[in-house]
């Protein structure tokens, strides 16, 4: 009798057919988004596709949460689309090695009730999605809660409401240019450059929690995008996305230097001389805006945590390695989970006795 169940089990996941029509892939697509897709295309109900991918509980919607695969289970989408698991990895980023669920006898998928906890789920363009005939309800994976169509002019974000996926940045032109240094920032530093415009993106939130630090462009941004649309949160990383990028920069151009031992004292204190200068260009009161700059710096103190190694052959030289605390900046986490400074947007702002000190105490 054992026998034969054994047998029947074994029957039960023989590797799957391949679906009659297939769903293109599509960069950076979340597993489920791609899921809910091809099931759609095969007149299928969602619950019966997964049910030829592997054990599970209860499918939930893509635009909430993202579903993990073991490896089995990625065999078996494999087979249902006739691609090598190596191919959805590469388009599919919740499929990486690192995000597969612990491998076993049998394939397991799991689609959690709540929201990914390391990255955010944000819609596609749906002018990118309709000129390659795919729906407009597609959702992409996303170190941010937002992310920037450079071809169209659009801000998306992961907010679920019908028609309030996109702000046109046609009037702010900078926010599209900024991003593409953005882009430009991490090819060239590597997992280490995607840290520093964590931290970066947190020094512009400090001073956005606190009206007094906000340099006036601000407000004219917010302005040409409309300031009641989807709440100040909402606007925030989008208005402050030049300065964070600007500021990103100025980390990089300390930390590469820093982590290859060729910075001293004297290299600090010009250093945030001319940081101080950028915040006067912007009309801010440097004093008080250095404040998180300062404890940044005292996050990073010489002599780096981890020593230097040789100049990386191939011309790879400038590629930053990520900085403690960062040492999971290359795996994809949020920037959230990647900053090391502790606060967000939205944040109570610190009481006006305390950011005066902070601004006095110097760095460590």
């Amino acid at each position: 009798m054992a026998a034969r169940k054994s047998t029947a089990r074994r029957k039960a996941w023989r590797t799957p057919e391949r679906l009659p029509r297939q769903a293109r892939l599509i960069a950076d697509e979340s597993t489920g988004s791609f899921l809910g897709r091809l099931a759609q295309l095969n007149y299928m109900p969602l619950d019966d596709l997964m049910g030829l991918v592997g054990e599970g509980g209860k499918a939930m919607q893509p635009r909430y949460t993202e579903v993990y695969l073991n490896p089995g289970a990625l065999e078996r989408l494999a087979a249902l689309t006739a691609r090598g698991p190596e191919v959805l990895q590469r388009a599919l980023p919740s499929l990486a090695p690192h995000r597969l669920l612990e491998a076993g006898p049998e394939p397991v998928w799991r689609w959690p009730q709540w929201e990914a906890k390391d990255v955010f789920l944000v819609r596609a363009c749906d002018l990118c999605a309709a000129a390659r005939r795919h729906p407009s309800d597609v959702y992409l994976v996303s170190v941010t809660r937002w992310r920037v169509c450079p071809r169209h002019h659009r801000w998306l974000d992961n907010l679920r409401e019908d028609g309030a996926a996109w702000l046109p940045l046609r009037t702010v032109p900078e926010l599209v240019r900024a991003h593409r240094e953005r882009m430009g920032m991490e090819r060239r530093l590597g997992a280490g450059g995607r840290a520093l415009l964590a931290d970066a993106l947190h020094i512009t939130a400090f001073w956005w929690n606190i009206p007094s630090l906000c340099p006036p462009t601000w407000e004219a941004r917010r302005q040409l995008l409309g300031g009641e649309v989807g709440g100040d949160l909402r606007l925030a990383p989008l208005v402050s996305y030049p300065e964070t990028v600007r500021i990103a920069w100025m980390l990089a151009a300390r930390e590469r230097r820093r982590m290859r031992g060729t910075w001293g004292i004297e290299d600090d204190k010009m250093w945030l001389d001319a940081v101080g200068e950028l915040l006067d260009e912007w009309r801010m009161p440097v004093a008080l805006a250095l404040v998180p700059v300062n404890i940044w710096m005292q996050h990073h103190g010489m002599p780096p945590h981890r020593k230097t190694t040789g100049r990386p052959a191939q011309g790879r030289w400038r590629r930053l390695p990520a900085p403690l605390p960062h040492e999971d900046a290359s795996c994809g986490m949020h920037l959230e989970r990647l900053t090391c400074l502790p606060w967000r947007f939205g944040d109570e702002p610190p009481e006006a006795d305390d950011t005066m000190a902070w601004s006095v105490s110097g760095r460590a």
